[in-house]
């Protein structure tokens, strides 16, 4: 626990620590942030690495080289993980240097997925570890490694997914009454599903070996291909899905033209062709969707300027609602006046 949770914050605080210092201009406070990013790095790897990184150290530079052996993750006999890290780290002190403060703080989240790639790979080693059906003897040991890295990372995987935070969790915590119940291969298999939100691909992760091969399960995932070109940009991951959103919204016109309000109403709330995990993406979630109580778009600075103007964290569906439900400004309209019917339409679409 030490060294992926205390350890490992505090070195994302030297990240933040050296942009705080870089934006308050202030050139004698931790030499305008550079200092601060040198004990980022320091704390990655101590200081039993040696001049090249080859010594026996015991910080996460050293458990990023065992996982990366493991994973088969090495470039010329070293993690890329570490490469990664250590590319990025330069990039960082090279903007600090420069007063390019947004553009360092801008690097932070790309440190901070390298550094969660050996945690997540010791969840996978250690779940194929801590499983009775395919370990036997007293696996304690191997359970309790596994619930020290995926505890690190659990945080990240919940921000992405609380479903599969939770399945995980119910696995892998130590202690839990039927460990690994849901098997290794369904452990891994969730954890993948979260990969390209926490920042990295299933190259950066690769795959477990024991005795130079893959168990049944935990070979190398396939990152989805990218979405094609959408209307002159290339997307990097996979989101065509979420481009479909416009086909609700076609239907949802053809159904306000008809003065069908019960049918655009349905595909409006319930959604009908942009999928995505476990349920379909809808027009209306995008105004009324939440996280942990509050609107999920709450601190972002247009949305709370336009909550704050009109007085509802749903203004966007109070709106469209309107025309739906014939409420609000509509609330005197009649079914059988084609002018405001029409009316509606536009103020729903």
């Amino acid at each position: 626990g030490a060294q992926y949770q205390n350890t490992w914050m505090y070195i994302i605080h030297e990240m933040e620590d050296a942009v705080a210092d870089c934006r308050a201009g202030d050139l004698t406070a931790n030499d305008k942030g550079v200092k601060a990013i040198d004990e980022a790095w320091v704390f990655w790897a101590g200081s039993l690495e040696g001049t090249e990184g080859t010594g026996n150290g015991v910080q996460m530079y050293a458990l990023a080289e065992k996982r990366a052996a493991n994973f088969a993750t090495q470039d010329h006999g070293k993690a890329v993980v570490n490469r990664k890290v250590l590319d990025n780290i330069n990039v960082m002190r090279s903007y600090l240097k420069t007063g390019l403060c947004n553009a360092a703080a801008l690097t932070i989240s790309t440190v901070v997925s390298q550094m969660t790639v050996p945690l997540i790979q010791g969840t996978i080693r250690y779940a194929y570890h801590g499983d009775s059906a395919v370990q036997s003897g007293d696996l304690k040991k191997g359970r309790a490694e596994g619930w020290a890295f995926l505890a690190a990372a659990l945080p990240q995987i919940n921000a992405c997914d609380s479903g599969v935070a939770a399945m995980l969790r119910s696995n892998m915590e130590y202690g839990v009454a039927n460990p690994m119940a849901a098997g290794y291969k369904a452990v891994v298999a969730e954890l993948q599903t979260v990969y390209s939100c926490l920042g990295f691909t299933c190259a950066d992760v690769g795959g477990y070996l024991v005795d130079g091969a893959s168990p049944d399960g935990l070979s190398a995932c396939v990152t989805p291909a990218a979405s094609a070109t959408v209307a002159g940009y290339q997307p990097e991951s996979d989101v065509s899905e979420h481009a479909k959103i416009d086909l609700d919204q076609l239907k949802m016109e053809v159904e306000t033209d008809n003065f069908n309000w019960a049918g655009a109403k349905k595909v409006y709330a319930d959604g009908a062709h942009s999928s995505k995990t476990g349920s379909m993406r809808t027009l209306q979630g995008f105004s009324t969707a939440t996280k942990d109580g509050q609107p999920k778009l709450a601190g972002q600075k247009y949305f709370d300027m336009y909550r704050t103007y009109w007085n509802s964290a749903t203004y966007a569906d109070d709106f469209v609602m309107q025309g739906l439900d014939k409420t609000g400004i509509f609330a005197s309209a009649s079914d059988s006046d084609a002018g405001d019917n029409k009316a509606r339409a536009e103020i729903a679409n």
